[in-house]
């Protein structure tokens, strides 16, 4: 596995994560948006500690299933999968030139369950880098 990568990719989940605390309020869809990027970041960190090549996509079920059957965090992941329209959803219009939206109050319910997987997440790559979970 490639340590730096897993590091990466958390660090960069870090910095989406914190985006989305800061948008929250004033840009939600913005918010959203981080959210999904942050739950990506993390999938594909676990994805490298076990191996699994992530490919290109970015649908969150799609790279879920990639881990094996029975992997703790596998239907953990897949339970985001809804997250993965927001990838595209709140930064574009749709054909009939609606925007999507989101309330700040749904966004900070997400950002509560995807800090709560980000944590596990860290435990989960420490232990398997065999680092303490202070690192990474």
């Amino acid at each position: 596995m490639n340590r730096r990568r897993v590091d990466a990719f958390l660090v960069i989940a870090s910095e989406e994560l914190e985006a989305s605390r800061r948008l929250q309020a004033w840009l939600p869809r913005q918010a959203e948006y981080f959210l999904q990027q942050a739950v990506e970041k993390l999938l594909r960190a676990v994805l490298e500690v076990e191996l699994v090549a992530a490919g290109v996509g970015h649908g969150l079920a799609e790279l879920a299933h990639r881990l094996p059957e029975g992997h703790v965090f596998r239907e953990r992941f897949k339970g985001f999968d809804h997250l993965s329209a927001a990838s595209t959803m709140y930064r574009y219009p749709t054909a009939g030139g609606r925007i999507a939206t989101v309330s700040a109050e749904a966004v900070a319910d997400e950002l509560k369950r995807v800090e709560a997987l980000d944590a596990e997440v860290r435990a989960f790559c420490a232990e398997r880098l065999g680092r303490g979970t202070n690192e990474s």
